[in-house]
This record gives C-alpha cells, structure tokens and sequence, in this order.
C-alpha cells in the first residue's frame, strides 16, 4: 500500500496543488487525495494507512501549511476530500464563500481549545486590561470566547448551546470585569503569540498546541469541556464522491474502535475520540 505525503507552504500553494500528480485529476482510481492538517490529522490518516484497514485505497496527503485553505482546494477539485475542520467552521465557509456541495461524512475526535499563557499559571492571575490571542476566524473565535467564559473570565450574553456561533463578535459579551482586549490572530500563529510580552494568554487549539511543543493536559490553564463538544472534526468531502467507496473506506476506519484507541494511546487526553476505543 502506498501513502503519500506533501507539504504546501501558502506562498506555493498554487503550484503545490496544480492538477500535475494529484488523484483528482487522473492518478489511479484506488488513489484518494486529501488535504490535511498536519498534527494529528495527517498522523492518523498515516496510521490507518500502514494498519492496512484501507484494503486497496492509497492515500495521497497534501498537508496543509501556511494560508492553504483546505476547502478551497476541495471545491476546486484539487483533492478529493479534506480532514482539518469542524462543523460549525465548515458551515461559516460554505455560507461565506457561496459553496454548498461540501458535505462532512466522518467525525473521528475533538482537539479542545485552551488557554495558554506564559506568564499565568491560573486564569486568577491574569490582569486587569490584559491582551489575549484569540483565533481570527470567526467559528474559532465564538469558541474561544465560550471558553473564556467557561474559565470565568467574561460572560457572554447568551449559552453557547443556544448561540449562533457564525454571527457571534465581541459585542455579544455581556460583562467584562477585567477589561480584557482581545486580539485576533490566524489560528497557526497562535502559540508564537505566547512569545509577546504584550500577550498574557492565548486561545490556541489541541493541534496547534502540540505542534508548537505544549501539552495541552497539562500547560493549559484553561481548557474547553470535551462532553457536549460541537466541535468533533470530520472528514470533508463534495456531495459528488459522498458514497465513493474510497471515501467510505476512510470514513469507517476513521470512526473505528481501533483508531479512537489509537488517538487515544497516542495523544493521551489532548485529542479526545468521537466514537468508542477497542478496550
């Protein structure tokens, strides 16, 4: 079985992702391309791949880096399908971008948010007036701004289980108590963050915070509630190749006992399994 795996910077992309070489536009028809991100989705799709639970269906990898937008490789028939988002996050780019055909068809886990600081040891001690990094996008940021009310340090206007997360903004906070300034910034760029002494927290999620080195169990001091967690990624694909069989091949594994007890073996309680371990 064989399993590709590519890197694309954002100033390549183009280039990186023209239809020279890629499943989608001719490879072997047992050759499914997907665009991931790096940490865990393209580990995972690595381990399915040489656990030989895929049968005849080969992976093409095309990880995701810089400003690389997954779902625009996806609706332009660049892969055939992608692994890096949530729902509420895909729902926001199909509306905003006019596209209606991407279709989520597998959860496998969820990387929950948590606040970092390099500073603060406890939410309890970060002060009046204090900058917080928080992701730009704006799913992301209706996140992160539920997790700090979570963590007590603001109140949002309304719960998060009857919110609309793609129109929530700073203006749906109700009480702000330490006048907290937030500052929005691409969700890769978030744990740099934590090196500005003017940034005394940062929202950063599970896969993010792993990449840069963190241990999201134990260096966040803040983290978001894995029970009740809307934010489960999925396998993405366009309605076209929903039931192709390839597609299906990564979707079951993906949501199979043996790969939950895979992430769970592998990343402890940074990365939590939608589905049932084989244990």
């Amino acid at each position: 079985m064989r399993f590709s795996l590519t890197r694309a910077a954002a100033a390549a992309a183009t280039a990186a992702f023209a239809c020279a070489g890629l499943a989608a536009c001719g490879a072997d028809d047992d050759t499914l391309s997907i665009s991931a991100s790096a940490t865990p989705h393209a580990e995972i799709l690595q381990h399915l791949s040489d656990s030989g639970v895929l049968g005849d269906v080969e992976l093409d990898v095309k990880v995701i880096t810089g400003e690389v937008d997954g779902n625009e490789l996806l609706s332009a028939g660049d892969v055939d399908a992608n692994y890096f988002q949530h729902k509420p996050y895909l729902e926001d780019w199909q509306a905003e971008n006019g596209v209606d055909n991407l279709v989520a068809v597998a959860s496998s886990h969820i990387e929950p948010q948590g606040l970092y600081s390099a500073e603060h040891d406890s939410v309890a001690y970060i002060p009046e007036g204090a900058q917080i990094a928080v992701p730009r996008d704006v799913t992301n940021f209706a996140r992160a701004l539920y997790l700090l009310d979570d963590a007590g340090l603001i109140t949002m206007s309304e719960p998060v289980d009857v919110a609309t997360l793609a129109t929530v903004t700073d203006a749906d906070i109700a009480d702000n108590p330490r006048n907290l300034r937030f500052v929005p910034i691409d969700n890769a760029q978030l744990a740099r963050g934590l090196d500005d002494p003017a940034v005394a927290a940062a929202v950063i999620n599970s896969s993010y915070a792993i990449e840069a080195g963190l241990n999201p169990a134990s260096d966040a001091v803040h983290r978001e509630p894995a029970e009740n967690n809307p934010y489960a990624n999925f396998l993405v694909t366009t309605a076209e190749l929903e039931q192709d069989e390839r597609i299906r091949a990564v979707a079951e594994a993906l949501e199979s006992p043996e790969a939950a007890q895979w992430l769970t073996d592998t990343f402890g309680d940074a990365v939590v399994p939608t589905h049932g371990t084989a244990k």
